[in-house]
């Protein structure tokens, strides 16, 4: 079995390339950004799902989005106190990095917060 390699390039008037790199050959797939974005979803739960360390999904389920567990994170700024970062690294290993703008950065850390501590809390009321 041939190994198959894959990348993604920006093609003509903002398009999307994706690569395919198989059996000598070279095949270029076009594709609009916004089929990009929804493949990039699906491929990044793919990476979650497909795991390993996951349960098995059946052969044939369509993956398209789900909630990604992150292993960890970290925040920073570029160009030292320039645009806030948000570093997630996924539990499959893949890297996102989220350039925000000061105010998003502040009202998201304050969501959060909050819903930590929502999560954090012990339910109020009576029990059966």
């Amino acid at each position: 079995m041939s190994t198959v390699e894959l990348s993604v390039e920006a093609g003509p008037r903002n398009s999307v390339q994706i690569q395919v790199h198989a059996g000598g050959k070279n095949i270029a797939l076009p594709i609009s950004p916004s089929q990009a974005a929804i493949l990039g979803q699906a491929l990044l739960a793919a990476s979650v799902l497909c795991d390993p360390r996951c349960a098995p999904v059946p052969p044939g389920s369509k993956i398209t989005n789900g909630r990604l567990p992150a292993a960890s994170w970290r925040v920073g700024a570029i160009d030292h106190g320039g645009r806030p970062i948000l570093d997630v690294r996924l539990v499959s290993g893949a890297e996102l990095s989220i350039l925000l703008t000061p105010s998003s950065a502040i009202e998201c850390g304050e969501q959060l917060q909050m819903m930590g501590k929502l999560t954090l809390a012990p339910e109020s009321g009576p029990k059966n």
